[in-house]
C-alpha cells in the first residue's frame, strides 16, 4: 500500500469511481473453487481417521462419516466431489488457455523488478524493520498474490495428478502400484502448502479493513479507483491511461463525424446552388 497524501476531495473522488477488476467467468470460476476446497477439504480431513494423521478432533471425524453413512461411502464422495472439481477446472483452462491464461500470466503474474524489491521489503515491514520506507508500486496483483498464486498452479496440478492415481491407483499393475503410496503424502503436502496460503487470504480478507474491497470485488468485480491507486498504483495507471486514450479516440471520432457532416452540407448547398 502507497503512503501517498491525499486531499479529502480527492479521495472521495476516487472512492466514487469504480474500475473493473474481474469478470463473470472470473467470478464464478473463484466461487465454484471455494465451495470445491470446502467440500473437498471438509470430506478429505473426516478420512484421516488414523490417530497418527488425523488432524480433525475425533467428534469431527465420526459427526462427517456419519453423515455420509460409513468411511466407504466417505470416501467415494470425495472422490467423486475431486472428479467434478479437477474437470471443471481442467476444462477452463483448456477453454481459454491460449486466449486468456497465457496471456494473462505473461502480463500479470510474472515478477518484476518492483516485485522482488516489495517482497524484500515487506518482509522487513512484517518484522518491524524499514516502515518508513514505502513499498514499491504494484500491479493488479502484489508480489505475495503472485507468488501464492504459483502455489496454487503448481498444487492444484499436484492435487489433481496424486488424486487420480490414488481414485484408479486399482487399474494399475500390481508392480506399479507402490506409485500410489507415494501419492497420497505427496497429495497431502500440496493441500496443506494451498491452505496454508488460503488461512493467509481468508484472513485477510476478514479482518483487514483495507482488503475488504479486494473481497467484495470478487462479487460485483469491480473495486474503487482510490483502492486501485492506493494498493495497485501500475494498474491503476494503465487503466487511466486506457480512459484516457478511449477518450481520445472519442473525441476524434466526433471531429471527424463533425468533419463529414460539415462536408456533405458543403456538397448539397453547392448542389442547390
Amino acid at each position: 500500500m502507497t503512503t501517498e497524501v491525499l486531499t479529502l476531495s480527492e479521495r472521495q473522488r476516487l472512492r466514487a469511481k469504480r474500475i473493473k477488476k474481474h469478470g463473470l467467468a472470473n467470478i464464478v470460476t473463484h466461487w465454484f473453487n471455494a465451495f470445491s476446497w470446502f467440500v473437498l477439504l471438509a470430506t478429505g480431513l473426516a478420512i484421516l481417521g488414523n490417530p497418527n494423521l488425523r488432524i480433525m478432533p475425533q467428534g469431527y471425524v465420526d459427526v462427517v462419516r456419519n453423515l455420509f453413512g460409513g468411511i466407504g461411502r466417505l470416501v467415494e464422495a470425495h472422490k467423486v466431489f475431486g472428479l467434478i472439481w479437477l474437470f471443471v477446472i481442467t476444462y477452463n483452462v483448456l477453454l481459454g488457455f491460449r486466449k486468456y491464461f497465457v496471456p494473462f500470466a505473461m502480463k500479470r503474474m510474472l515478477l518484476d523488478k518492483d516485485d522482488i524489491e516489495w517482497l524484500k521489503l515487506k518482509a522487513k515491514h512484517l518484522v518491524g524493520l524499514d516502515r518508513d520506507r514505502p513499498l514499491p508500486p504494484q500491479d493488479a496483483y502484489n508480489a505475495g498474490q503472485k507468488l501464492y498464486g504459483y502455489v496454487v498452479v503448481f498444487g492444484t496440478v499436484v492435487i489433481g495428478l496424486t488424486g487420480l492415481i490414488m481414485t484408479f491407483g486399482y487399474l494399475l499393475p500390481p508392480e506399479l502400484r507402490v506409485i500410489v503410496q507415494w501419492a497420497r503424502p505427496l497429495h497431502f503436502a500440496a493441500v496443506g502448502a494451498i491452505v496454508a496460503g488460503l488461512i493467509i487470504h481468508v484472513y485477510m480478507a476478514a479482518f483487514f479493513p483495507e482488503e475488504k474491497e479486494a473481497f467484495f470485488s470478487m462479487i460485483h468485480g469491480e473495486v474503487s479507483a482510490l483502492y486501485a491507486r492506493l494498493h495497485h498504483r501500475k494498474w491503476y495507471e494503465e487503466k487511466v491511461q486506457e480512459e484516457r486514450e478511449y477518450e481520445m479516440r472519442v473525441r476524434l471520432q466526433e471531429i471527424e463525424a463533425r468533419e463529414k457532416a460539415l462536408e456533405g452540407e458543403l456538397v448539397e448547398t453547392r448542389g442547390n446552388s
